[in-house]
């Protein structure tokens, strides 16, 4: 039963149906115009738990659904009011659109939670391997420990047994030492010898505070002491050695004790992890990564629902009024208007972010040509002009007098300069200033947009041109948008073989963008030549 109600054809099925209910009940409350929005709701359960087939094909149902149950002819496909019918494509677009933007997040965060799985299992099974290879040197030692015991007043037995004891420990990536109750060295292995560069008879009977240094001495004296008291002590600690540096380590001292169960020393197993520290490190970093991405994923989604939703307040009123017989020809013109309007700014909300998802998928393509500068800039500052003029910036242009050409695409080199002017106008109050500048400089074309705006925070300046980065804002705030614009420009740019830089002091005292692009040489030749 749990897995047929998490099968995103049925739960979107069911929720349609219970929406339609509910629309058809309350529908003489309405006028006549339901709500048909509420069937994304439906929309969005199909998609999030079985994909984007599920999310279209729950979509076509609700538009069926209410052209035949909810929309003028009641029972019947055909549409007569043309407000329904836009209401209607709006329905099925935002339905696409929602079902396609689900799809792509459930599918980043599969391979997410893949990638963090597959790193933990192979830690954990390194982990295993190193335990059964400690448990495998202790188990040897307890069994040279035995052979000694029986055979110790056998003086080549006693050296036999040494000989074993170091060919096989010798094999070890593990320091192993044995250290009497005076704090002497006892016995070494061949690793200990390299880590502090001296043979065994360097190290025999020396104190173990003159071999690895004072400092040194100091983190380990304690958790000796411990282990000649009787303790088995296991610990990971960051040592710095007088002869080898400073190093992580994993150690184990177990201490030996004769038949009376006194204690005559300590055997120390150490094993050194600086490797396995820093794939810690590199984990938790990569986690903490993680953990952002989700954060501004999560933020992300409820600002695009966020935005996705204002304009529908203003088109639904403007679908109540052109649904009116005797609404009058000013009226019906002003309600025409701002549905154009807020299906404009929908349009572009959406051309966003199929933009970006050329771009992560790199299926961005670009018709390349030899592109005039100014023009160019003509075509940005064009698209920008009524932002700005509605906002009253002074806005200054300064470019070259003599002809400057690139090559690329200019659709798309337009709308990288447009992007930055937007960005400029909205957080620049309004009445501020804005220039726009082009210069040349060792065969580059430089385009800076500087404003007098609300700046940036060092905090930010590193992480401006990742995807869905803003400075904090509350969903309301004016500026609107979805965070995409400065990545887009980054990637077109970058595609062009340049490259755009931020600048700013701190809040409240402006920014810049800097955007870097060779010059079209193979333009520039022939002129030089002639």
């Amino acid at each position: 039963m749990k897995r047929l109600f998490f099968n995103g054809h049925v739960a979107g099925l069911l929720a349609a149906s219970v929406i339609l209910l509910v629309l058809k009940s309350l529908q003489p409350f309405f006028n006549g115009s339901p709500p048909l929005l509420l069937f994304l709701v439906a929309v969005m359960l199909a998609a999030w738990f079985s994909g984007f087939s599920a999310g279209l094909l729950i979509t076509g149902l609700s538009g069926l659904a209410s052209a035949y149950f909810l929309v003028n002819p009641e029972h019947s496909f055909a549409i007569a009011d043309s407000g329904d019918r836009l209401r209607l494509v709006f329905l099925v677009s935002v339905g696409v659109v929602l079902s396609l933007i689900i799809e792509r997040l459930r599918q980043a965060e599969r391979r997410v939670l893949q990638t963090v799985l597959e790193r933990k299992q192979g830690l954990y099974r390194e982990v295993v391997e190193r335990r059964e290879t400690e448990k495998a040197l202790l188990d040897a030692k307890r069994a040279l420990e035995l052979e000694i015991a029986e055979r110790k007043d056998a003086e080549a037995v006693l050296r036999q047994s040494e000989n074993l004891l170091r060919l096989i420990t010798d094999t070890t990536p593990a320091a192993i030492s044995y250290v009497d109750c005076k704090y002497r060295y006892r016995w070494v292995n061949e690793t200990y010898e390299r880590w502090f560069g001296e043979d065994w008879a360097q190290i025999r009977g020396r104190r173990v505070r003159d071999v690895m240094g004072d400092v040194a001495w100091q983190h380990i004296q304690p958790l000796l002491d411990r282990a000649l008291s009787g303790d088995t002590v296991a610990f990971e600690l960051e040592v710095p050695y007088q002869a080898s540096g400073t190093r992580w380590i994993s150690a184990t001292y177990t201490p030996d004790t004769d038949a009376e169960g006194q204690v005559r020393g300590v055997v120390a197993l150490v094993n050194d992890i600086a490797d396995r520290k820093q794939i810690e490190a590199k984990l938790q970093e990569q986690a903490d990564q993680l953990r952002e991405a989700d954060r501004r994923k999560n933020e992300f989604l409820a600002m695009l629902g966020h935005e996705l939703r204002n304009p529908l307040a203003p088109i639904r009123n403007a679908v109540k009024i052109m649904r009116r017989p005797d609404a009058p020809d000013p009226a019906l013109h002003w309600a025409r208007e701002v549905v154009d309007r807020q299906v404009e700014h929908l349009v572009r909300l959406v051309d966003d972010l199929l933009d970006v998802s050329r771009i992560v998928q790199g299926k961005l393509t670009l018709q390349k040509a030899s592109v005039e500068l100014a023009a160019l800039i003509d075509q940005a500052v064009e698209t920008c002009e009524p932002l700005l003029d509605a906002r009253r910036h002074r806005f200054v242009v300064s470019i070259p007098d003599q002809s400057v050409r690139i090559e690329g695409d200019a659709v798309r080199l337009a709308q990288a300069v447009s992007n930055l002017l937007v960005n400029a106008a909205k957080y620049t109050p309004d009445g501020g200033e804005i220039w726009l500048t082009a210069t040349c400089e060792n065969g580059e074309v430089l385009i800076s947009v500087r404003d007098t705006g609300e700046g940036i925070s060092p905090a930010l300046l590193p992480h401006l041109f990742e995807v869905f980065t803003q400075a904090e804002r509350t969903l309301d705030r004016a500026q609107g948008g979805l965070g995409l614009g400065l990545t887009i420009v980054q990637k077109i740019v970058e595609l062009h073989g340049g490259h755009v830089e931020a600048y700013s002091e701190g809040p409240g005292r402006g920014s810049e963008f800097v955007v870097r692009l060779p010059l079209d040489l193979a333009a520039i030749l022939p002129e030089n030549a002639a």
